[in-house]
């Protein structure tokens, strides 16, 4: 998986013998750096990821969203490009993480940028891409490569990426991390139940990917993800059950989505559910969004294995890290990866200003000035930049599109997150499948808001039933009449 030069971390562990589990980790700023990166990754690239180390781990249904994508015939998606960035989301913190000694996304190629030929001497249309085989509003592929002059001005960060690296750390097993110092050391024993160090000893493994990825796996599904790791033959402590969040509702965004739901009156749970393409957008989006911003939304706490103590660790180490350790609090989907028109309102970051002149690209982070037609360098002037405009890859004429689904378009939901697309050959097959009484269906229309899309967002995490967990309590007000 990783090559012959992959590095590796020095970890210290204080392990009970006798319980048999880690009590404490001592660790280097380069190794926490990596577990605070896992905040920046899309829940795709996790999926992606965990899927590499056997034996699987299921991450509530979210799997099952990833794996329906998988199956869509690109014919579902407004083009092939589309499929392709639900699977492999970018990561908004892409370029910090390639500062990391290790950069967990090692299999992914960096960002490349293209324009169309047949345009580029059009002034009025300098589209850039930052996919291949656009097609761009001329017809033709936006297939020229173009490269991106390097920022002389940008300087490495030695000392650390997300915190300091010359100081140590302590990481508790339910994944709690704070600067090292004896008073937090002792702190933390005492409250731990430790009288004194005698049934304590000192393990010192070599951590390299397989083991950050065993980590990144059980931080997502237990709540000791360091026994979990580094000792054999021990079953971690189960995550806590699905429970939903009440709360009001924010009208304001005045953004709702009904559904049709299908519910099972012998157990009542809910076996599938008939949604529109802006539905199916909004469960897809929950693709790209990066870990770190999913607990944003949540405040915190997603009873996602022990993440949410990790988040939490980044709250109160934060004076002691560095200026970019407040990105990983709410990362945001990366340009282009959103997703318009959903209840949850998931921000994008802002994409950078592109120019062009002299042959090259340079982007907005690296001049100083653009005034009266010269972008002013530290070492060069250039002359007449051309402003270029990023071109929407899903969309027929790289406007902003809407969603990632073709439209009009209904699909089935299972309870479990798999998306069926209906055609007018497939809704009795579906019916067929589920294997179940006609007459012990019971129809409901519900209408969900930001309350309710964060309960299916957390359910999709933590639950096996996200629609009837995250859901059902819309099922107890009375039933509307279905057309």
């Amino acid at each position: 998986m990783a090559s012959e030069n992959e590095p590796m971390f020095p970890l210290k562990l204080l392990v009970d013998k006798e319980r048999n589990h880690v009590v404490v980790a001592e660790a280097t700023g380069d190794f926490v750096d990596i577990l605070f990166s896992f905040l920046t990754l899309p829940l795709a690239t996790i999926i992606r990821l965990i899927s590499k180390k056997p034996p699987a781990a299921e991450i509530g249904c979210i799997g099952n969203l990833y794996n329906s994508v998988e199956y869509f015939d690109t014919d579902d998606f407004w083009n092939h490009i589309c499929k392709q960035m639900l699977l492999c989301p970018r990561n908004p913190c892409d370029a910090l993480c390639q500062k990391l000694k290790l950069n967990l996304e090692y299999d992914k190629e960096p960002m490349k940028y293209f324009m169309c030929s047949s345009c580029r001497g059009n002034k009025n249309d300098w589209l850039l891409s930052t996919f291949a085989e656009t097609t761009c509003t001329c017809g033709k592929l936006m297939n020229q490569e173009m490269k991106l002059e390097d920022s002389i001005e940008e300087v490495d960060q030695v000392n650390g990426v997300f915190v300091k690296g010359e100081a140590m750390y302590l990481i508790f097993d339910d994944l709690k991390v704070m600067k090292g110092s004896l008073s937090n050391s002792l702190q933390h024993l005492i409250q731990l139940g430790y009288k004194d160090l005698s049934n304590l000893i000192d393990i010192s493994p070599k951590v390299g990917l397989n083991e950050i990825l065993d980590l990144l796996k059980q931080a997502l599904t237990s709540k000791s993800p360091l026994t979990g790791t580094f000792l054999a033959n021990v079953e971690s402590k189960p995550m806590e059950p699905f429970c939903p969040q009440l709360g009001a509702k924010l009208e304001a965004r005045n953004c709702k989505m009904n559904l049709k739901i299908t519910v099972s009156k012998s157990n009542n749970k809910i076996l599938y559910a008939e949604v529109d393409e802006d539905f199916i957008d909004f469960l897809l989006s929950f693709l790209t969004i990066p870990l770190g911003s999913i607990l944003n939304l949540l405040d915190g706490n997603s009873s996602v294995g022990c993440i949410d103590n990790l988040y939490r660790s980044v709250e109160s180490l934060n004076p002691w890290c560095q200026a970019s350790c407040t990105l990983l609090l709410d990362p945001r989907v990366a340009p282009q990866f959103g997703c318009q028109n959903q209840p949850l309102n998931m921000a994008e970051q802002d994409p950078p200003f592109y120019w062009f002149g002299t042959g090259v690209m340079y982007r907005n982070h690296i001049c100083h000035s653009v005034n009266k037609g010269v972008i002013s360098r530290r070492r060069h002037l250039i002359k007449n930049p051309e402003a270029m405009k990023l071109f929407d890859p899903r969309s027929p004429d790289g406007t902003k599109a809407i969603g990632f689904v073709k439209r009009p378009a209904v699909f089935a939901v299972s309870d479990d997150l798999r998306i069926t697309p209906l055609t007018s050959n497939s809704s009795i097959f579906f019916l067929q499948k589920l294997n179940i009484p006609l007459d012990d269906m019971d129809r409901h229309v519900v209408s969900i808001g930001e309350t309710e899309a964060l309960n299916l967002l957390r359910a999709s995490l933590t639950s096996k039933a996200a629609l009837t967990d995250g859901l059902f309590l819309l099922l107890k007000k009375p039933k509307e009449e279905i057309n």
